[in-house]
């Protein structure tokens, strides 16, 4: 078993790895940055870490014996600068396996959106000499939960993807995928580009949704420029962070994550989670 230090434990894969790490009977370290957060982390024998990931230097003691590392940091202008920080601390500290959640942007040619930064984080680690394993999975299906409030209320869904088809993969995938290789020599030097099982367009996505709430839910793919304007003002979303939402909302409208991999299940064993069963099991959030 291994001693496994998780970065960004509540996000959303952090959370849906812990106890995939836990139950395997691996040692895991989680860095958050609430004190409240790491009692209950305690609660379920997790060891945890209060510590700034913009300061590098307060994870240095947590590095103790760590064989491995699940690198994943929140949205940020600087996010290339911060993991470059990070990585040349981990390579300070010995030769863990570093396990970096990329994006399926960042494989672009060129990357786009957040896949920018990710790319040149990516490129840091490659060159840090440490042994890594990077996962670039595509458009969360969880993100579609994101419109539920507007399915519940007005049987809609606005987003500037046009027809494009999108291979959305589910984070529980992701984490199954992480707690698969973390440590594991066999994936030493790989990148994994993570799908779901299908590609879909968000015609498609309100289709299942009117057939599962029995009620007709539409689809607005309104101009990009329009969304960049406005966007900020209905979300409440830094312009940074918005505008590099509808990078990616316009590259998921040309095509640039139709394409499907079978990477989950070559490193899993198990078949990704299909769109249709995600919604199907979280249909009451797009009821009330």
């Amino acid at each position: 078993m291994a001693r496994i230090l998780v970065t960004t434990a509540t996000g959303r894969v952090g959370s849906a790895l812990l106890p995939r790490l836990t139950a395997a009977g691996h040692s895991v370290v989680a860095v958050t940055r609430r004190e409240q957060t790491a009692a209950r982390l305690r609660e379920q024998s997790i060891e945890p870490i209060v510590a700034d990931l913009k300061q590098p230097a307060s994870l240095q003691a947590a590095m103790d014996g760590v064989d491995a590392v699940f690198l994943a940091t929140p949205d940020d202008p600087e996010q290339d600068s911060m993991e470059a920080a990070l990585i040349a601390m981990i390579a300070e500290s010995g030769k863990p396996h570093v396990v970096k959640l990329s994006a399926q942007s960042a494989g672009l040619d060129p990357p786009v959106s957040f896949g920018i930064h990710h790319r040149r984080s990516e490129l840091a680690l490659e060159q840090s000499g440490l042994p890594y394993t990077i996962l670039r999975p595509t458009f969360f299906q969880q993100s579609l939960l994101l419109f539920a409030d507007d399915v519940a209320k007005k049987r809609r869904i606005t987003a500037p993807v046009g027809s494009g088809k999108i291979a959305m993969v589910n984070i529980e995938d992701i984490a199954g995928t992480a707690a698969a290789v973390l440590g594991n020599d066999v994936h030493y030097g790989k990148t994994y580009t993570l799908t779901g099982p299908s590609a879909h367009g968000f015609d498609e996505v309100v289709g299942h949704l009117s057939g599962m709430l029995d009620a007709p839910v539409g689809h607005t793919s309104p101009p990009a420029l329009a969304a960049r304007l406005l966007m900020p003002f209905l979300t409440g979303m830094p312009r940074w962070q918005t505008s590099l939402v509808v990078d990616l909302m316009t590259a998921l409208r040309d095509g640039a994550q139709e394409n499907v991999t079978s990477d989950i299940e070559d490193v899993t064993g198990s078949a990704p989670i299909a769109l249709e069963d995600f919604l199907a099991s979280n249909i009451s959030a797009f009821r009330h």
